[in-house]
């Protein structure tokens, strides 16, 4: 990496994809933790992963909605 895209991500911090995928490592590594100390903060971070992705999954149904309801009126 260089001084010129230092800083840059290749898939943005705030991605639908990057969340999907969080969900996905987090649930995994819930499934094969033992310790329940750390099974409860895995699972209380997935709880806040699951949440913000249902959030950014509703705004996507949403623009598609959108766009089909525009492209029929075309």
């Amino acid at each position: 990496m260089n001084s010129e895209n230092s800083g840059q991500h290749i898939v943005p911090h705030d991605s639908i994809l990057l969340y999907r995928r969080g969900v996905w490592f987090e649930s995994q590594a819930l499934w094969n933790e033992t310790d329940p100390v750390r099974r409860a903060n895995i699972a209380r971070l997935l709880a806040d992963m699951a949440v913000k992705l249902a959030e950014m999954e509703a705004e996507e149904a949403q623009k598609f909605l959108e766009q089909a309801a525009s492209s029929e009126v075309a």
